[in-house]
């Protein structure tokens, strides 16, 4: 019977199974997640033309056991093999981000025009020109000619919106809106009287579409009545819907 030496026996080893292709768990393994724009190939060793073992889809959570240059050796539904060290992240891409809580910011900017089809007024499209009112601190001009229009005002703690150059005002809105939560319209009365009616903030985060573009964080506000007011960041007023849904006022256009 022929006898084999540990040296005989290494080496036949290693001609067998190539070192790139052994078990390396060097490292503590970690949990880590997948992020590609298509799905990534899971390779038999760190070369770009190895073997596929299977894909893996984006956002897929796997065990990363080590990292050498820009390859990553890990284990995917039970199989091993490596992958580009680039596609993996420890942040969870399928957690959901906690909705923002706003506190100011709901002011359209100054220099741009809006145009809204339906307007403030009625089914007409209008264009509103805005900039700083200086005789009011933080505070922005919608006009469509000189002197008529309206002026949005941002305080500590309100956001409102009035005629311009008087005293009317259609809101007067509290922060901070919360996702969920309620907030408080305050009506300023012409007899001193203020009544107040809480609104509910249906969501601080959704993604509305209009001609003017698509807005995302849009704070979307419902009344008892069934309106609702949607604000978008750095434009203020993007859409308003009655009780049944119908749009009663949108903005077309930004320049």
């Amino acid at each position: 019977m022929k006898k084999w030496s540990i040296i005989t026996i290494v080496v036949l080893f290693f001609s067998i199974v190539p070192i790139s292709q052994m078990v390396q768990h060097t490292e503590a393994a970690t949990t880590q997640f997948v992020v590609a724009k298509n799905e990534i190939l899971l390779r038999d060793s760190p070369k770009i033309n190895a073997k596929t073992i299977t894909k893996i889809k984006s956002t897929s959570k796997v065990i990363v056991h080590s990292k050498k240059g820009e390859w990553a050796f890990i284990e995917y539904n039970g199989k091993e093999g490596y992958i580009y060290a680039s596609t993996l992240t420890k942040k969870n891409p399928n957690a959901f981000a906690s909705p923002p809580v706003v506190t100011k910011g709901l002011m359209p900017k100054a220099n741009r025009s809006y145009t809204y089809e339906p307007s403030f007024e009625g089914p007409e499209k209008v264009t509103y020109k805005a900039s700083n009112n200086p005789s009011i601190e933080n505070s922005i001009e919608l006009l469509e000619s000189d002197y008529m229009g309206y002026t949005y005002i941002e305080r500590e703690n309100t956001l409102e919106l009035g005629v311009a150059y008087s005293d009317v005002f259609f809101f007067s809105l509290s922060y901070p809106m919360k996702e969920k939560g309620t907030i408080i319209d305050t009506d300023y009365g012409f007899d001193g009287i203020n009544t107040t009616t809480k609104v509910a903030v249906e969501s601080t985060s959704a993604t509305v579409k209009t001609k003017a573009g698509t807005f995302k964080n849009v704070v979307i506000l419902t009344y008892p009545n069934g309106t609702k007011l949607y604000l978008a960041k750095d434009y203020g007023i993007i859409r308003i819907t009655d009780f049944d849904g119908t749009i009663t006022t949108e903005l077309i256009a930004v320049k």
